[in-house]
């Protein structure tokens, strides 16, 4: 069996499938069709020299062979059979046009409600003489004050100040509001589902329901559908004396006494806090929207909810040699190069701290793009209170509700078996044409399954996983119940596709283990979530000198030690109308229909063209126009004040978007080119 099946499985954890199942069977003859190995070339020349010949051929010009999927023949049949794929895929997708959301009229006008709709937390606006003419407002918060709560949770919920001088329970001025129903003909993701991850995909937002509450409109009067909410002195706010303030009224929660509460039912276990990490630097010029996504990060996740999420921004220091460790040149950074509002949740950090711990790292790779991680390492060292931890992008844009999207992806992570983890999470969902995620993805993914990652994988036979060993030894007597109820130590936003055999630039990014042949995985973008016991591992980890990569550093240990690690399919958009199974070939491209193992993965150089007209990479297109849209700007022709007197206010459903960079209405945020 060749490599690229068993990935380096340690002889006593690797078992034979005896009688594969028929489609595990066609799956495998695709894959060795596929495959761009000299040994699957060699075993092709039993059919005659001539044919050898032309094989080899191909082998050298084109790199892989022709996918069945492309409906090319092995042995010709077709004009281009043996174009290389990443020039099939320009033509093709050159003669489909990039216009969905160009030609789409995303507007207020257009909402039309769903039938029987039924949500308990959203609710029609008291202060409206008629509520039918404003939009709701949504509060996806649990009902702290019921008796079901009150049963299952430690201590009491406390409601927190905001901005306004009131107690956020009290002011709905500090709430979003929403439409019920989206646009007529706004378009399906292509990967993942609102439902999927449990988010309410039946709801619109509009610039001054989703950031009126934190400061936009504040100069403008009779605005329709929208009650102006009282203005704030934003400048005199204190983002972290309000946050320690809500973390302090709610200790009793969280396993820490607090005058103002009862002694909390000390036989439940503490609740779970989290940290909000968003990542930024010195000499960044802050726009006015990105203090409004920061002001509603702070409300929605850590005061609306009592302190169970806190927000940092984790600030890298650029000249390594200013002395951060001394107060008064820590203090003159922060007031040089963050709005006063935020100074007091602003973390500093060089490469000289947070590299200090790890006497034994190579210089060469301690650096903010190949030890991103170091920060965060440093962070959860010196705060033990927070048991999971956000890496967030601060050019990362939630249209929707915070604090449902956090909790939902949360949700998601724990809601999923270890079985088939791995295999489901290195594959993009494309739910129209694999079903729903629980039943018909989970089938399609095991049917191509040869032989499953069942716990660790360690890098060599003395490693010593540290993650829990499989309650059965075959993953085949498992009916999805390992793992259920278990919280994911790291949550990804794009598949964690195996780096080894594509042309992604960084994948040997490896020091120590067994080099570059040490089973891996990767996710382009780092934003995700991750827990504590992993980032520990990851600690001592760097402490033994080792490195991988940060965009593989955490899933990697993950495999190795066997973490819980799930890939979460948000819903991605594409500009492009293509055909589902035509999508499927260009992204998940690889052996049995993974995105990685391959040179025509998505993610290797020369092929990330793909994602240009997508929602969310590390460069694409769509962020640039809807959200500018969004705003209320002009972007290519749709959106701005002409448009919407004619069409109506832009809106949009839930949408996480990056990248989204100067946010400025003349801003050139369409331009993104990738290799190709």
């Amino acid at each position: 069996m060749d490599d690229a099946y068993c990935e380096r499985i340690p002889r006593r954890r690797f078992r034979w499938n005896l009688l594969p199942s028929k489609a595990a069977v066609r799956a495998s003859f695709a894959d060795f069709v596929r495959m761009r190995s000299r040994k699957g070339v060699l075993m092709l020349s039993a059919v005659g020299f001539f044919v050898s010949l032309l094989l080899a051929l191909s082998y050298l010009t084109v790199g892989v062979l022709s996918s069945p999927q492309d409906g090319h023949s092995l042995f010709g049949g077709k004009k281009d059979a043996m174009k290389p794929p990443q020039q099939k895929y320009l033509e093709e997708a050159a003669s489909i046009s990039t216009n969905t959301f160009r030609k789409l009229k995303s507007t207020l006008k257009r909402i039309h409600p769903p039938e029987h709709y039924h949500n308990p937390h959203v609710f029609d606006d008291p202060r409206a003489d008629d509520p039918t003419l404003l939009p709701k407002i949504y509060h996806p918060y649990p009902d702290y004050e019921s008796s079901e709560w009150k049963q299952t949770h430690r201590g009491t919920f406390q409601p927190c100040m905001g901005p306004r001088g009131m107690y956020l329970n009290e002011s709905l001025e500090d709430r979003v509001g929403v439409y019920v129903g989206i646009p007529e003909g706004f378009p399906a993701p292509v990967f993942g589902t609102h439902q999927t991850i449990g988010i309410d995909g039946d709801l619109s937002y509009d610039r001054y329901t989703r950031y009126g509450p934190y400061g936009y409109g504040e100069d403008e009067d009779n605005v329709k559908n929208w009650i102006k909410p009282t203005p704030v002195d934003w400048n005199h706010t204190d983002w972290g004396s309000l946050q320690s303030q809500c973390a302090q009224r709610n200790a009793a929660r969280y396993g820490q006494q607090s005058q103002e509460q009862r002694p909390a039912k000390v036989a439940m276990r503490p609740e779970p806090r989290t940290a909000i990490l968003i990542r930024t630097y010195t000499n960044k010029e802050y726009s006015e929207d990105d203090k409004r996504v920061l002001r509603a990060m702070i409300t929605e996740l850590s005061l609306q909810s009592g302190g169970e999420y806190e927000v940092y921004l984790l600030v890298h220091v650029k000249d390594d040699t200013v002395q951060i460790q001394k107060k008064e040149v820590h203090d003159q950074v922060v007031r040089e190069n963050i709005p006063e509002e935020f100074w007091g949740i602003a973390k500093l950090w060089n490469i000289e701290m947070v590299r200090a711990p790890y006497p034994y790292l190579n210089p060469a790779v301690v650096n903010v793009h190949q030890s991103q991680w170091l920060p965060v390492l440093w962070f959860m060292n010196e705060n033990p209170q927070f048991d999971y931890f956000w890496n967030w992008e601060i050019d990362t844009r939630y249209t929707g509700h915070l604090y449902e999207f956090a909790e939902k992806v949360a949700e998601f992570g724990r809601k999923q078996p270890r079985r088939g983890m791995w295999e489901r999470s290195e594959r993009f969902y494309i739910p129209g044409l694999h079903g729903d995620y629980d039943d018909g993805f989970r089938k399609y993914v095991d049917e191509r399954i040869y032989q499953a990652i069942w716990g660790p994988m360690p890098a060599h036979d003395a490693e010593n996983p540290t993650g829990p060993q499989p309650p059965v030894k075959d993953y085949r007597r498992d009916n999805y119940n390992w793992g259920v109820g278990e919280d994911a130590d790291y949550t990804s936003f794009l598949p964690m596709f195996n780096p080894q055999n594509t042309h992604w630039v960084l994948r040997d990014d490896v020091i120590g283990y067994e080099g570059v042949t040490t089973p891996r995985r990767a996710t382009i973008v780092t934003h995700s979530r991750i827990s504590r016991r992993l980032l520990q591992q990851m600690h001592q980890e760097n402490l033994w000198g080792r490195h991988i990569g940060s965009e593989m550093f955490p899933q990697t240990i993950a495999l190795l030690h066997g973490y819980k690690a799930v890939y979460a399919p948000h819903p991605i958009w594409s500009d492009k109308p293509w055909k589902l199974e035509r999508l499927d070939r260009w992204f998940n491209s690889g052996i049995n229909g993974k995105s990685g193992n391959t040179i025509d993965s998505p993610f290797s150089w020369g092929r990330e063209a793909r994602w240009e007209d997508m929602s969310w990479y590390y460069r694409c297109n769509i962020p640039g126009r809807l959200y500018w849209n969004f705003l209320g700007w002009e972007k290519d022709h749709t959106g701005g004040p002409d448009y919407e007197r004619r069409h109506g206010r832009h809106v949009l459903p839930s949408m996480l978007f990056h990248p989204i960079k100067d946010v400025q209405p003349d801003a050139d945020s369409m331009s993104y080119r990738l290799p190709t």
